[in-house]
Protein backbone atom coordinates (compact mmCIF):
# COMPACT_ATOMS: atom_id res chain seq x y z
CA UNK A 1 0.00 0.00 0.00
CA UNK A 2 2.77 2.43 0.92
CA UNK A 3 4.64 1.58 -2.31
CA UNK A 4 1.57 2.37 -4.37
CA UNK A 5 0.87 5.49 -2.32
CA UNK A 6 4.42 6.72 -2.86
CA UNK A 7 4.09 6.17 -6.61
CA UNK A 8 0.83 8.09 -6.86
CA UNK A 9 2.10 10.96 -4.70
CA UNK A 10 5.23 11.08 -6.85
CA UNK A 11 3.06 11.20 -9.96
CA UNK A 12 0.98 13.92 -8.32
CA UNK A 13 4.05 16.09 -7.72
CA UNK A 14 5.14 15.51 -11.33
CA UNK A 15 1.79 16.60 -12.77
CA UNK A 16 1.35 19.67 -10.51
CA UNK A 17 -2.44 19.93 -10.92
CA UNK A 18 -4.32 23.19 -10.42
CA UNK A 19 -4.99 23.82 -6.72
CA UNK A 20 -8.21 25.61 -7.63
CA UNK A 21 -9.55 22.63 -9.58
CA UNK A 22 -8.51 20.19 -6.85
CA UNK A 23 -10.22 22.25 -4.14
CA UNK A 24 -13.37 22.59 -6.23
CA UNK A 25 -13.47 18.87 -6.92
CA UNK A 26 -13.04 17.99 -3.24
CA UNK A 27 -15.56 20.37 -1.72
CA UNK A 28 -18.11 21.00 -4.49
CA UNK A 29 -19.87 17.66 -5.08
CA UNK A 30 -20.78 16.70 -8.62
CA UNK A 31 -21.54 13.46 -10.44
CA UNK A 32 -20.89 13.55 -14.15
CA UNK A 33 -20.63 10.80 -16.69
CA UNK A 34 -22.05 7.32 -17.02
CA UNK A 35 -21.87 5.27 -13.83
CA UNK A 36 -20.64 8.17 -11.67
CA UNK A 37 -23.17 7.47 -8.91
CA UNK A 38 -22.24 3.79 -8.73
CA UNK A 39 -18.54 4.67 -8.66
CA UNK A 40 -19.06 7.11 -5.78
CA UNK A 41 -21.01 4.54 -3.76
CA UNK A 42 -18.42 1.86 -4.56
CA UNK A 43 -15.61 4.12 -3.36
CA UNK A 44 -17.34 4.53 -0.01
CA UNK A 45 -17.88 0.77 0.28
CA UNK A 46 -14.28 0.02 -0.64
CA UNK A 47 -12.90 2.25 2.13
CA UNK A 48 -15.36 1.53 4.96
CA UNK A 49 -15.87 -2.21 4.67
CA UNK A 50 -18.51 -3.89 6.87
CA UNK A 51 -16.21 -6.44 8.47
CA UNK A 52 -14.20 -3.60 10.02
CA UNK A 53 -17.09 -3.01 12.41
CA UNK A 54 -16.38 -6.43 13.95
CA UNK A 55 -12.63 -6.59 13.32
CA UNK A 56 -11.83 -3.35 15.13
CA UNK A 57 -14.04 -4.31 18.06
CA UNK A 58 -12.18 -7.62 18.36
CA UNK A 59 -8.82 -5.82 18.24
CA UNK A 60 -9.88 -3.55 21.09
CA UNK A 61 -11.10 -6.48 23.18
CA UNK A 62 -7.82 -8.35 22.62
CA UNK A 63 -5.88 -5.69 24.55
CA UNK A 64 -6.94 -6.95 27.98
CA UNK A 65 -8.25 -3.57 29.08
CA UNK A 66 -9.14 -3.37 32.81
CA UNK A 67 -12.89 -3.09 33.39
CA UNK A 68 -12.84 0.40 34.81
CA UNK A 69 -14.36 3.59 33.49
CA UNK A 70 -10.97 5.28 33.09
CA UNK A 71 -9.38 2.34 31.25
CA UNK A 72 -12.33 1.92 28.91
CA UNK A 73 -12.32 5.62 28.06
CA UNK A 74 -8.58 5.42 27.32
CA UNK A 75 -9.08 2.37 25.08
CA UNK A 76 -11.87 4.13 23.18
CA UNK A 77 -9.69 7.23 22.78
CA UNK A 78 -6.74 5.27 21.35
CA UNK A 79 -9.11 3.31 19.12
CA UNK A 80 -10.51 6.58 17.78
CA UNK A 81 -7.00 7.84 17.04
CA UNK A 82 -6.06 4.61 15.23
CA UNK A 83 -9.20 4.62 13.10
CA UNK A 84 -8.84 8.32 12.31
CA UNK A 85 -5.25 7.87 11.15
CA UNK A 86 -6.21 4.89 8.99
CA UNK A 87 -9.09 6.76 7.37
CA UNK A 88 -6.96 9.87 6.78
CA UNK A 89 -4.26 7.82 5.04
CA UNK A 90 -6.86 5.99 2.93
CA UNK A 91 -8.54 9.30 2.08
CA UNK A 92 -5.28 10.91 0.97
CA UNK A 93 -4.38 7.92 -1.20
CA UNK A 94 -7.79 7.94 -2.87
CA UNK A 95 -7.55 11.69 -3.42
CA UNK A 96 -4.14 11.24 -5.05
CA UNK A 97 -5.46 8.47 -7.33
CA UNK A 98 -8.47 10.53 -8.43
CA UNK A 99 -6.39 13.67 -9.03
CA UNK A 100 -3.78 11.76 -11.04
CA UNK A 101 -6.45 10.06 -13.13
CA UNK A 102 -8.25 13.34 -13.76
CA UNK A 103 -5.05 15.21 -14.65
CA UNK A 104 -3.75 12.58 -17.05
CA UNK A 105 -7.03 11.75 -18.75
CA UNK A 106 -7.96 15.41 -19.25
CA UNK A 107 -4.67 16.29 -20.94
CA UNK A 108 -4.80 17.55 -24.52
CA UNK A 109 -1.81 15.57 -25.81
CA UNK A 110 -3.12 12.04 -25.15
CA UNK A 111 -2.35 9.38 -27.70
CA UNK A 112 -5.33 7.52 -29.21
CA UNK A 113 -4.44 4.43 -27.16
CA UNK A 114 -4.27 6.36 -23.89
CA UNK A 115 -7.48 8.22 -24.71
CA UNK A 116 -9.25 4.90 -25.20
CA UNK A 117 -7.84 3.58 -21.92
CA UNK A 118 -8.99 6.70 -20.06
CA UNK A 119 -12.48 6.24 -21.47
CA UNK A 120 -12.81 3.01 -19.50
CA UNK A 121 -10.16 2.69 -16.78
CA UNK A 122 -9.78 -0.90 -15.59
CA UNK A 123 -7.14 -2.89 -13.74
CA UNK A 124 -5.54 -3.55 -17.12
CA UNK A 125 -5.27 0.09 -18.18
CA UNK A 126 -4.66 1.75 -14.79
CA UNK A 127 -0.82 1.40 -14.95
CA UNK A 128 -0.76 4.24 -17.50
CA UNK A 129 -1.42 6.57 -14.55
CA UNK A 130 2.04 5.75 -13.16
CA UNK A 131 3.95 5.83 -16.42
CA UNK A 132 5.54 9.24 -15.79
CA UNK A 133 7.13 8.04 -12.54
CA UNK A 134 7.84 4.36 -13.21
CA UNK A 135 8.11 4.22 -16.99
CA UNK A 136 7.81 0.74 -18.49
CA UNK A 137 7.96 -0.90 -15.06
CA UNK A 138 4.63 0.67 -14.05
CA UNK A 139 2.69 -2.47 -14.96
CA UNK A 140 4.94 -4.72 -12.87
CA UNK A 141 4.87 -2.45 -9.81
CA UNK A 142 1.11 -2.04 -10.13
CA UNK A 143 0.63 -5.83 -10.33
CA UNK A 144 2.80 -6.44 -7.25
CA UNK A 145 0.91 -3.75 -5.33
CA UNK A 146 -2.43 -5.30 -6.28
CA UNK A 147 -1.22 -8.73 -5.15
CA UNK A 148 -0.03 -7.35 -1.81
CA UNK A 149 -3.29 -5.45 -1.36
CA UNK A 150 -5.29 -8.59 -2.06
CA UNK A 151 -3.29 -10.59 0.46
CA UNK A 152 -3.76 -7.89 3.11
CA UNK A 153 -7.50 -7.85 2.49
CA UNK A 154 -7.74 -11.64 2.69
CA UNK A 155 -5.87 -11.72 6.00
CA UNK A 156 -8.12 -9.11 7.59
CA UNK A 157 -11.27 -10.74 6.15
CA UNK A 158 -10.19 -14.15 7.46
CA UNK A 159 -9.60 -12.78 10.95
CA UNK A 160 -12.90 -10.89 10.90
CA UNK A 161 -14.72 -13.99 9.69
CA UNK A 162 -13.28 -16.03 12.55
CA UNK A 163 -14.38 -13.38 15.05
CA UNK A 164 -17.90 -13.38 13.62
CA UNK A 165 -18.14 -17.18 13.57
CA UNK A 166 -16.93 -17.49 17.15
CA UNK A 167 -19.04 -14.64 18.45
CA UNK A 168 -22.34 -15.29 16.68
CA UNK A 169 -22.25 -18.97 15.74
CA UNK A 170 -19.71 -20.41 18.22
CA UNK A 171 -17.89 -22.12 15.34
CA UNK A 172 -14.15 -22.70 15.66
CA UNK A 173 -11.95 -23.90 12.80
CA UNK A 174 -8.31 -24.66 12.25
CA UNK A 175 -6.40 -21.86 10.57
CA UNK A 176 -5.70 -23.75 7.34
CA UNK A 177 -9.35 -24.81 6.96
CA UNK A 178 -10.58 -21.28 7.52
CA UNK A 179 -8.01 -19.84 5.11
CA UNK A 180 -8.89 -22.40 2.44
CA UNK A 181 -12.63 -21.79 2.67
CA UNK A 182 -12.40 -18.00 2.67
CA UNK A 183 -9.95 -17.91 -0.24
CA UNK A 184 -12.04 -20.27 -2.35
CA UNK A 185 -15.16 -18.21 -1.69
CA UNK A 186 -13.32 -14.99 -2.53
CA UNK A 187 -11.28 -16.14 -5.52
CA UNK A 188 -13.65 -18.54 -7.32
CA UNK A 189 -16.32 -15.99 -8.39
CA UNK A 190 -13.68 -13.45 -9.43
CA UNK A 191 -11.77 -16.04 -11.43
CA UNK A 192 -14.91 -17.27 -13.21
CA UNK A 193 -16.04 -13.75 -14.12
CA UNK A 194 -12.54 -12.81 -15.33
CA UNK A 195 -12.33 -15.89 -17.56
CA UNK A 196 -15.84 -15.52 -18.98
CA UNK A 197 -16.13 -11.73 -19.32
CA UNK A 198 -12.51 -10.56 -19.41
CA UNK A 199 -11.17 -7.29 -17.95
CA UNK A 200 -14.43 -5.40 -18.45
CA UNK A 201 -16.37 -8.02 -16.49
CA UNK A 202 -13.78 -7.97 -13.70
CA UNK A 203 -14.07 -4.20 -13.47
CA UNK A 204 -17.86 -4.36 -13.25
CA UNK A 205 -17.60 -7.06 -10.57
CA UNK A 206 -15.35 -4.82 -8.48
CA UNK A 207 -17.85 -1.95 -8.71
CA UNK A 208 -20.78 -4.25 -7.89
CA UNK A 209 -19.07 -5.86 -4.92
CA UNK A 210 -18.07 -2.46 -3.52
CA UNK A 211 -21.66 -1.20 -3.86
CA UNK A 212 -22.85 -4.28 -1.98
CA UNK A 213 -20.26 -3.61 0.72
CA UNK A 214 -21.65 -0.10 1.08
CA UNK A 215 -25.15 -1.51 1.59
CA UNK A 216 -23.86 -4.02 4.13
CA UNK A 217 -22.13 -1.23 6.04
CA UNK A 218 -25.44 0.61 6.32
CA UNK A 219 -27.25 -2.54 7.47
CA UNK A 220 -24.56 -3.43 10.01
CA UNK A 221 -24.43 0.11 11.35
CA UNK A 222 -28.18 0.22 11.90
CA UNK A 223 -28.04 -3.09 13.79
CA UNK A 224 -25.18 -1.91 16.00
CA UNK A 225 -26.83 1.42 16.78
CA UNK A 226 -30.09 -0.32 17.65
CA UNK A 227 -28.27 -2.80 19.90
CA UNK A 228 -26.28 -0.12 21.70
CA UNK A 229 -29.43 1.96 22.19
CA UNK A 230 -30.84 -0.77 24.43
CA UNK A 231 -29.84 0.34 27.91
CA UNK A 232 -30.45 -3.16 29.22
CA UNK A 233 -27.51 -4.40 27.16
CA UNK A 234 -25.06 -1.76 28.41
CA UNK A 235 -23.13 -3.02 31.41
CA UNK A 236 -19.84 -1.12 31.29
CA UNK A 237 -20.57 2.17 33.03
CA UNK A 238 -22.99 5.06 33.25
CA UNK A 239 -22.45 8.78 33.46
CA UNK A 240 -23.89 10.74 36.34
CA UNK A 241 -26.46 12.24 33.99
CA UNK A 242 -27.80 8.75 33.30
CA UNK A 243 -26.53 8.46 29.73
CA UNK A 244 -25.14 5.05 28.90
CA UNK A 245 -21.45 4.64 28.13
CA UNK A 246 -20.33 1.73 25.97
Amino acid sequence: MFTMAGCFFGELSYLSPSARDVTKGMFVPSLRGKGATANAIALFGAIITPYNLFLHSALVLSRKTPRSDKSIRAACRYFLIECSLAFVVAFLINVAVVIVAGSICSANNLSPADAGACGDLTLQSAPLLLRNVLGRSSSVVYAVALLASGQSTEISCTFAGQVIMQGFLDIKMKNWVRNLITRVIAIAPSLIVSIVSGPSGAGKLIILSSVLLHDLVMAGRRALIKTQALTSGVTVAEKQSGASVV
